[in-house]
């Protein structure tokens, strides 16, 4: 019953790491493109670095909502009643 739960929560993992090494990866490689003064190191990561990194992010962004919803729980079977004095 909680598989479909798991799967999320293994997809949300998954793909938060993927997304935050090639966060790194595609700024660190911008940076370096910038220092360089390479154009060619520029296109390169805006090319073939960004489009995984953005699609990791939405499927992340994704999986994290639908987790953020929980199944109600049942209610106790006992009602509380009020005490009084």
């Amino acid at each position: 019953m909680n598989t479909p739960r798991r799967f999320i929560q293994t997809v949300f993992t998954l793909t938060l790491g993927l997304l935050l090494v090639g966060g790194v990866l595609f700024v660190a490689g911008q940076a370096a493109g910038l220092v360089a003064g390479q154009n060619a190191w520029l296109e390169f990561f805006n090319t073939y670095v960004k489009p995984p990194v953005c699609i990791a992010a939405s499927v992340c962004a994704v999986a994290g909502f639908l987790l953020s919803y929980q199944r109600p729980r049942k209610q106790a079977e006992q009602q509380q009643e009020a005490t009084t004095r």
